[in-house]
């Protein structure tokens, strides 16, 4: 139930009590639309929200807690064009938090989203941040010996793996998982912003099913001889698709890819395509 509605029940159940009939509000309730991280460092983060009418808000800004703990800190931040930012700073790093943006209509009415949970980068000089953000995920989920490295015989039992795609851009080098055979990709939750806008299976043959839906990729790169059979690519941000080398592909998903405008296969390639009605299909002899 949306906070609007418990609103006005609990203003219908305070009439009620009292006896008496109370004047309902006429300049409306504002809402939390969205709110997500768009970016992560080591120690900050770049929070955002977007609200229904900022007109009706006074007030806003994001509770910071870590995970698993009452503990917060407050960012306030001004609201324009229905949407509002701020940076949390002084983060430790590598470390897990939850995001929980708030509004206020200054007549004693305020409203909280629900809590969306990050991980800020781990503080290595010597890396890239966003590539060891990956580089961070695979030695946490597949490091079973806690050596700080991921053996031959580590890599070779991975055969599903699931990435949470919060502060993850480009996701490579997938070839040290030859058994990989499931692959999904994808924000902690549907209404939480995701950072992926590459992937890269090239090196990965032997893989049936991917899933990476709501990320904000704009290419994929496919391995050539592919058993890839299902694809669920929903809502991100391609133009064009090339699927000639998935000739064992039976279904795939692009429906919400409001970008997208051309499908290549191969010839005698007719998986079964979930998608947009605007989107063309192009059969390559």
């Amino acid at each position: 139930m949306r906070p609007g509605i418990y609103i006005v029940l609990l203003y219908a159940l305070l009439a009620a009590a009292c006896g008496n009939e109370l004047p309902v509000p006429d300049d409306g309730i504002p809402e939390i639309v969205e709110a997500y991280v768009e970016s992560v460092g080591t120690d900050s983060a770049l929070l955002s929200a977007s609200v229904s009418d900022g007109n009706l808000v006074s007030r806003c800004g994001f509770h910071i807690y870590l995970k698993g703990s009452d503990l917060h800190l407050t960012c306030d931040a001004v609201c324009r064009d229905n949407s509002f930012k701020a940076t949390a700073t002084g983060l430790r790093p590598d470390t897990g938090y939850e995001l929980e943006a708030f509004i206020e209509n200054g007549k004693g009415l305020s409203i909280k989203s629900e809590r969306h949970p990050f991980v800020t980068l781990e503080d290595d000089s010597g890396l890239p941040s966003y590539s060891y953000s990956f580089e961070s995920f695979l030695l946490r989920e597949y490091d079973t010996d806690h050596d700080g490295t991921l053996s031959t015989e580590e890599a070779l039992a991975v055969t599903k793996m699931e990435v949470f795609t919060d502060s993850i851009p480009s996701i490579n080098r997938l070839g040290r998982f030859p058994n990989l055979d499931s692959l999904t990709c994808r924000p902690h939750r549907l209404n939480y912003k995701s950072l992926l806008k590459e992937l890269d299976i090239s090196e990965n043959p032997a893989m049936s099913y991917l899933s990476a839906v709501r990320n904000d990729m704009e290419s994929i790169s496919f391995p050539e001889n592919s058993e890839l059979r299902y694809a669920n690519l929903g809502f991100n941000n391609f133009i064009t698709l090339d699927l000639t080398r998935l000739g064992k592909l039976e279904y795939i998903n692009v429906t919400g890819c409001y970008k997208l405008q051309t499908i290549y296969l191969a010839k005698g390639q007719n998986p079964e395509i979930s998608r947009n009605t605007t989107i063309t299909i192009i059969h390559n002899d």
